[in-house]
């Protein structure tokens, strides 16, 4: 028996779990979560890890080394923070979006064409980790690459940036900014309607490791162990990939993970099959996609969720019979004191409108849609984003979707966005519903890379299947 610990850590929380790895497979042997340290990462590190080999806690990480495998991962102090410009908002700036969230960051900015004088000063009062500089094809438009090659060189931006537009005016780029740290790497659309993404995102990666770390103060950990960190993001992001290519009756599957500061929404299905009734406008987006959304989340991010949401939340609070006086004096509560938990019923169907809130949301931004036009031969759909129709399965992760009892704070949203607006969104259409009951996804996220047939069929086998809501 071989054991492998994995650790994530979180901006609230640090996770770990104990593992064994036999020729059977993987077993969780034992699971713990503790406080994040976050004025010193190490710390809480440090106790999960002590806590899981059940030795004292004040024991030096150098003396932990050998006694099993390390494998961790990190989001605390708000994850990679990435602004992404682009060229066009559905073709390049779209593809930058991506690229920037499937690499397991956050988008903090998101800038088309010509940079305006704003958007120079929000980007300096943002300071991104990284900004992922994009635009044009290989040989085409160069105008706004150049022009925005010579606003950000004069401006107080200290971060790396990652070109991936143009070729052709890549060393024009690069001499532009020479007082910049620029890392030029493939175009993320080197013609028209061709996706690129995986350059651009290991570049990303490689920053992170590179840079990032130090930041966070998970070099002690990255010397002792020699071992190196993953945002949490990517994690999750790799598992989901890995799942059906390992677990092949696992095909077609979609996550949600509401956390207390973002609400991620992964899939894994084709996003266009091609038809004589249905057209595509902007780019064909890839079959494994992850969206984060910073202001949906059930405690740092309360005040802005019930802003951005209240919509949604009010037109159910109605459907109940409840007053919106209580749940506002409920959000008010939550955003002060973060490890707070419901303790009346009352409370308890709050959090549960929250969740739903973030489904909703998630899942508006995250899903493509058709909308009915006419041509001279007749009628057709114009879809935009990503089409989810096959989606067989659906699995709830994060603090209240891992511990749900039902699937209704997921069906319940999705069934209340099948028409939005003018649009039909192409939802699953009969997908079953599971929880990550034991929250693994993100510490197995770390493990795929290594042991991606193991890690799978673990994060499957760990599945609980939800009720319907009745």
């Amino acid at each position: 028996m071989k054991k492998i610990i994995s650790i994530d850590i979180g901006s609230t929380w640090t996770k770990g779990g104990l593992f064994a790895l036999t020729v059977s497979g993987l077993s969780l042997e034992k699971r713990l979560s503790v406080p994040t340290t976050q004025n010193n990462l190490v710390r809480g590190f440090a106790e999960a890890l002590t806590g899981l080999l059940l030795k004292d806690k004040n024991t030096p990480l150098g003396e932990l080394k050998g006694q099993a495998e390390i494998f961790f991962s990190s989001s605390a102090k708000g994850g990679l923070r990435i602004a992404a410009i682009g060229l066009v908002p559905d073709l390049t700036l779209q593809l930058s979006r991506l690229a920037a969230m499937s690499a397991g960051g956050k988008v903090v900015a998101s800038l088309a064409f010509s940079l305006t004088r704003s958007d120079l000063a929000n980007l300096e009062k943002l300071q991104p980790d990284i900004l992922l500089f994009s635009g044009g094809t290989d040989g085409g438009n160069s105008q706004y690459v150049l022009e925005n090659a010579r606003k950000l060189a004069a401006s107080s931006l200290s971060c790396p940036v990652v070109y991936a537009g143009n070729r052709a005016v890549a060393e024009e780029v690069l001499d532009l900014m020479k007082a910049k740290e620029v890392i030029v790497t493939e175009n993320l659309m080197p013609e028209v309607g061709q996706v690129n993404i995986e350059p651009a995102r290991e570049k990303i990666r490689e920053i992170f490791l590179q840079r990032i770390v130090s930041g966070r103060g998970l070099s002690e950990i990255v010397e002792t162990f020699e071992s190196q960190p993953r945002p949490t993001p990517l994690a999750v992001f790799e598992l989901i990939e890995a799942i059906p290519r390992y677990q092949p009756d696992w095909t077609d599957i979609a996550a949600i993970d509401i956390g207390g500061a973002t609400t991620d929404f992964y899939s894994n299905t084709e996003s266009y099959l091609e038809s004589d009734t249905v057209v595509l406008k902007g780019i064909k987006e890839p079959r494994v996609k992850r969206t984060v959304e910073g202001d949906l989340g059930m405690r740092v991010s309360a005040h802005s969720l019930a802003d951005s949401g209240w919509t949604y939340l009010e037109n159910r609070l109605r459907e109940l019979g409840l007053e919106a006086g209580p749940l506002r004096n409920y959000v008010d509560r939550i955003a002060r004191d973060l490890d707070y938990l419901p303790r009346t019923e009352d409370e308890l169907q709050f959090d549960r409108l929250l969740a739903e809130s973030c489904v909703y949301y998630a899942a508006l931004r995250h899903i493509g849609g058709w909308k009915e036009t006419y041509t001279p031969q007749g009628k057709v759909y114009v879809q935009t984003g990503k089409d989810l129709r096959r989606v067989r399965a659906i699995i709830g992760s994060g603090g209240f979707l891992s511990a749900a009892e039902s699937n209704s704070a997921m069906k319940t949203p999705l069934k209340k966005l099948i028409q939005y607006g003018q649009e039909k969104k192409l939802l699953p259409e009969k997908p079953s519903f599971f929880a990550d009951r034991k929250y693994l996804f993100s510490l197995l996220g770390n493990l795929v890379e290594k042991y991606p047939r193991e890690a799978t069929a673990l994060a499957v086998e760990s599945l609980e299947t939800l009720n319907d809501e009745g």
